[in-house]
């Protein structure tokens, strides 16, 4: 069942109530409180993508690309002049050759974005680990599923929001700051453009002199481990370099049990564990071994 929504006095048709955070963000970016509203068959109803377009502001972007659009015009003109354009790196396991495009597009620019699924926050934080392991370091993250009020409770860093429902409304076609946080709405068909949003897989031909670069850096934690990854680079305890390293037992696994991407990462948090009570143990184990040996040395002299 459809909400009537009354935004600044335009009607608005969507699926559910924005909870308190997107109607500040509302109040706060499109100066607008949002209300629920009567239907009335003599008003106009707006849809909620139309929404960016009903509060206007001078268009700046950026662009994002899927991996399989690297080898694309549009994005090889970018290269051509200088732009850094974001590269969305796959949610699932990618061939050897895939890697090499996405680190090659990386070398010459490209910034890194991860998938961020609210509901496997860990496999973020062990994807993104990995990814860096293989110099793939992620600034910032993607959601697909739209806005979630959960997501400010998430790590601090940037997060481009993509709406996958229709009736679903969208955040503020603007940068928005919140705390520690940073939101980016994202639009598919750059007719829509307006204000700020990020621009997956623009075609050929898009302006390229109000290309504005976000607030770019992400953080996560694993194992306990803080990770904080920036334009300088990644901020982390000793620790955190140590799982960065073990990180890449997954490629082999990987290749011996072809099993998917997502599935080792998942598990990669707990086989860390039991790979430090592995280590913990051969250490004891040799530190045994040596004792023994010094004392039957001892007891043949």
């Amino acid at each position: 069942m459809s909400l009537l929504l009354n935004i600044c006095g335009i009607l608005v048709a969507t699926s559910q109530f924005p909870d308190t955070t997107l109607q500040q963000f509302y109040q706060q970016y499109y100066h607008c409180n949002i209300q629920l509203a009567k239907t009335d068959s003599s008003t106009q109803l707006e849809t909620p993508q139309t929404v960016a377009e009903l509060f206007p502001q001078p268009a700046t972007w950026w662009p994002i690309f899927t991996s399989d659009q690297l080898n694309s015009e549009s994005f090889k003109q970018l290269i051509a002049k200088g732009i850094r354009p974001g590269v969305i790196l796959p949610n699932e396991y990618f061939s050897a050759i895939k890697y090499y495009e996405i680190k090659k597009a990386v070398n010459q620019g490209a910034i890194p974005i991860a998938f961020y699924q609210m509901t496997h926050s860990k496999y973020f934080a062990a994807k993104a680990t990995f990814s860096m392991a293989i110099g793939l370091r992620p600034l910032a993250a993607l959601i697909e599923t739209g806005w979630d009020e959960n997501i400010i409770a998430q790590p601090a860093g940037s997060y481009i929001i993509q709406s996958n429902s229709p009736d679903e409304l969208p955040i503020p076609a603007r940068k928005i700051q919140h705390h520690q946080h940073y939101f980016y709405q994202a639009i598919t068909d750059p007719s829509q453009s307006t204000g700020y949003q990020v621009v997956i897989n623009p075609p050929l031909g898009m302006p390229l002199n109000n290309i504005e670069y976000p607030q770019l850096g992400i953080s996560w934690d694993l194992n306990r481990t803080q990770f904080t990854s920036t334009q300088e680079g990644i901020e982390t305890s000793l620790w955190g370099y140590i799982l960065i390293t073990l990180s890449t037992v997954v490629i082999p696994l990987d290749y011996i049990y072809s099993a998917h991407y997502p599935s080792l990462l998942s598990t990669f948090g707990s086989s860390i564990s039991w790979i430090s009570l592995l280590l913990g143990g051969g250490l004891l184990l040799i530190l045994i071994i040596s004792i023994i040996r010094r004392r039957r040395i001892n007891a043949r002299n």
